[in-house]
């Protein structure tokens, strides 16, 4: 079994981009999706919470599953791995909305699912403001502090688009790197499945970090690494 130390010296590469996912936060309290201690099973609300066709009838679920969610990242901090990442001076795409990366000091960070530390008012028409989730939740229940209608996690539902900014972004990240790391995530799932392999077709070593790897390693990485991403990166890092 080898180490990330072994596969990809860290001295060796100058432009490392990291794709993370729900395995990098376990750490800090907050749970991967699936299997029997995932969010789907343990939370009664996060069905109610993944789908845009509820609202508004969801708002309540989205602050209960979102904003608690980041209520627990707040008192938790940046994990080791967040940190590790961090010093390393990766680039980071995350599909996480947790903002535990920008919370270790990651400078570039893309949120292709959004964040739950920020909110949108519910009339993305008439008003479109976003901002900061404390400042809608000033008022019980959140509200938009700009026009007063209900305001809701800046997190993305089932149903919508994702940002076509955020998407670029990413796309250009990966294509900009040397190292591409995927870490607490297969990355099978578009759009990052279509990140490593864009990462390679431009010439980056692509490595997959995951503890509990599923199936055949994908074609788009060199090498996979299993372990825990606290041990692994922070070691990596050193």
């Amino acid at each position: 079994m080898q180490t990330l130390v072994e596969v990809a010296p860290r001295d060796r590469f100058t432009r490392i981009c990291a794709l993370t996912g729900a395995g990098i936060s376990v750490a800090a309290g907050l749970g991967t999706f699936r299997g029997p201690d995932g969010l789907w099973t343990m939370s009664p609300e996060m069905e109610r919470a993944m789908h845009v066709h509820l609202l508004p009838g969801n708002v309540d679920a989205l602050w209960t599953v979102w904003g608690g969610m980041h209520d627990v990242a707040v008192r938790s901090g940046p994990t080791p791995a967040h940190k590790a990442l961090a010093a390393a001076g990766a680039t980071v795409i995350t599909q996480n909305v947790d903002e535990l990366h920008q919370a270790a000091g990651s400078v570039d960070v893309v949120e292709i699912h959004g964040s739950a530390g920020q909110a949108r008012c519910l009339d993305d028409d008439f008003c479109g403001w976003t901002g900061p989730a404390d400042e809608a939740k000033q008022t019980d229940p959140p509200q938009c502090p700009q026009c007063g209608e209900p305001a809701r996690p800046a997190v993305v539902l089932f149903g919508e688009m994702l940002d076509p900014v955020a998407l670029g972004a990413a796309r250009q990240l990966a294509s900009e790197c040397d190292l591409f790391l995927a870490v607490g995530t297969s990355g099978r799932v578009a759009p990052a499945s279509w990140l490593a392999p864009t990462a390679r077709a431009a010439g980056a070593y692509c490595v997959n970090v995951d503890l509990y790897p599923d199936g055949e390693l994908d074609a788009a990485f060199h090498a996979r690494v299993v372990g825990d991403a606290q041990d692994v990166l922070t070691e990596w890092a050193r």
